[in-house]
Order: C-alpha cells, then structure tokens, then sequence
C-alpha cells in the first residue's frame, strides 16, 4: 500500500461519507508471525490532519518491516454507530456499563485491595457515575478520574478513586464516556491497517507502537510519529494518555478477532481467514468456537475463579497464545461463559 493510496481512501471517504477499502491482497497471509490491525484515532485523522496522519503511520510501519496488506478509512460516526468501538474494546465497555459484576477473579481481589486501602466503600462503573451527577461531562469525569489517579486492575479493567454525585467511589473505566466522544467529530476519521510482521507481537508493541502518551514517545514510533505530526500543527493540546492516536493489537488473540471483524467479517468471511484463525482451524477449532472468543467473556480457570482471554494472551509468543486459545476454544463447546 502506498502514500498515495492512503490519501486516496481519505479522499474518497471525504466524498462518499463512507467507508472505503483498498482492495484485497492477492496472496494469502503467511502461516506464521504477527496479524494484526493498527487503529488510527479520530483525534490525529481530523479534517486537517487525516492524509499525513495516514501517509506518517504507514512510513512507521515500512520502517519496521511490518507489510500493510489492506486499509480502510470510515467517518468516526459511522467507528461508532456500527459498534465497532464497543467491539474493539468489549471489556473496557461492559466493565463501564455492568461495573465490578464484570470484573475477573483477579481484578476483583485487587478492586478489593484498592478499596481496603482507600477505605471506599462503593464501587461503580463509568455510566453509573455519569447518572449521579446533572451537568457531569464525559470530558469532566476523565479528568476526575485522571487527577486522582487511574490504577490498572487487570486487562481492560481500571479503577480511580474519586467522586460521584457527592460520594466517593471508585470509579471502573471513568475515560471510556471520554473516549466514545471522541469519536462524535464532525469530519474525523478513522484508519484502519491490516498488517502482518515476521516479528512477534510484544515486540511490534514496544518498539513500533510507542509510549502510551503520543507526545512522549519515541520519534521512529507510530505516537512518536504522530504526536509530532500533531505538535507541528498546533493539534499537541488534543492528545493525551488516553487519546493517545493509534492502537496496535495487543496480542495474537485480539489481533485474529480485529482483522475478523475490519476486515474478513465485512466481506462475509470467518475468523478462518485470519493467520491465527487459520491456524486454529487446522487443529479441528469450529469457526463459532473461535467467535465465541472475541467478546473476551470472562472464561473459568482451573482451580476456580475466571479470566479475560484477551488478556491472558496479551503479549504472548504465537505458539503459546495458539496453544492456550485452541484449550479455551474447544472447552467452550462444553461449558459456556460465566458473564
């Protein structure tokens, strides 16, 4: 894919106010290495910005050996009211909306320990916080949330200890209502990059996707690269840690379940079509096994409690994720979900 063809895809979305997709590649994906989908935000693919944001991101990408094999650009709008920033983020989202109820075994044991050592009583998730106050914005409760201090749980799973409607709570995912508003702009834009690497993924994580805070991270990184884009165009103010300009899959899991949904879904294809789907089927997975899986349920451990498969496959070599999701995938066809 070239620069030219990225500028043409914005153009045309600009045009058509829909989606548009180069076509697909013409050789099947390698049986190997990393498949996974770079998401370029709406706060970097503004109306001014989207052509070099795009242009910059593939140039990144190149550089580091990684092969964009197909792209699509969409209206933010459209990112959002297709579900499809729910689906790329389906904890972050269910734990906002069901709160602590959502929450892994793990994750549970340690909202219990921040709230023992916070002594709060009370804990809820983001859109609980937003009915408990009139006037709260979703930008006011980030930055709540944000000055208090955001603690990780678990995958997907984060608490700050703050107030809601005059009562301190901790707060579960307080940035997601900020983050889906994100992508309400009048005229941004969202990238998407299909890409395969010969590199594992943990690896594409920390040496091409960058620091969390675009504006922090280094220069030969995809933030790197567009937070300087967006210094050099006085846009530095609209990025932070949580609208951070790109996400790169974060494991082999998240990555099969990505460039389903972007890209083989939407041409009426199976998760079989991906490399890590691919490779499942061949171990006799069924199709609905595996798409069972991308809604990152909680699933039981052995010896009790549950786990987020997304996020126990974080990071993980493809050989081992492999191994643990073809486990997973065949016990579903036994026991279902917990949540």
């Amino acid at each position: 894919m070239s620069a030219r063809d990225a500028r043409s895809l914005v153009t045309r979305t600009r045009i058509t106010g829909a989606r548009t997709d180069t076509a697909p590649p013409p050789l099947a994906l390698p049986a190997g290495g990393s498949h996974v989908v770079v998401l370029v935000k709406p706060e970097v693919m503004t109306p001014a910005l989207a052509p070099d944001a795009l242009t910059a991101a593939l140039r990144v990408l190149r550089g580091a050996e990684v092969d964009v094999r197909r792209a699509a650009v969409l209206p933010a709008g459209e990112f959002l009211t297709r579900g499809y920033l729910l689906l790329h983020y389906p904890r972050l989202h269910r734990l906002a909306a069901d709160g602590p109820a959502a929450l892994t075994s793990a994750a549970r044991r340690e909202l219990e320990s921040l709230m023992a050592r916070t002594a709060t009583d009370e804990a809820i998730g983001a859109y609980e916080a937003m009915t408990r106050e009139a006037g709260l914005t979703p930008g006011a409760l980030d930055a709540r949330c944000r000055t208090a201090g955001i603690h990780k749980l678990g995958s997907g799973s984060y608490a700050a200890v703050t107030e809601a409607g005059g009562r301190r709570a901790v707060v579960l995912n307080g940035f997601l209502p900020a983050l889906a508003q994100g992508y309400t702009g009048a005229g941004d834009l969202v990238g998407l990059l299909e890409c395969h690497s010969r590199r594992e993924i943990d690896a594409l994580r920390d040496e091409v996707l960058g620091a969390l805070h675009p504006l922090h991270a280094a220069p030969h990184s995809l933030r790197g690269a567009l937070g300087a884009l967006a210094r050099d165009r006085d846009r530095d103010g609209a990025l932070s840690e949580g609208r951070n300009a790109v996400h790169l899959s974060a494991g082999h899991l998240e990555g099969m379940v990505q460039a389903w949904r972007y890209f083989g879904a939407a041409d009426g294809r199976g998760p079989d079509t991906t490399s890590f789907g691919a490779s499942l089927a061949a171990r006799g997975v069924p199709q609905a096994a595996t798409a069972a899986l991308a809604a990152d349920h909680n699933l039981p451990a052995d010896g009790g409690g549950t786990f987020s498969p997304h996020g126990r496959t974080e990071g993980l070599p493809r050989a081992q994720a492999l191994d643990l999701v073809h486990a997973w995938a065949t016990a579903t066809r036994k026991d279902p979900v917990t949540t």
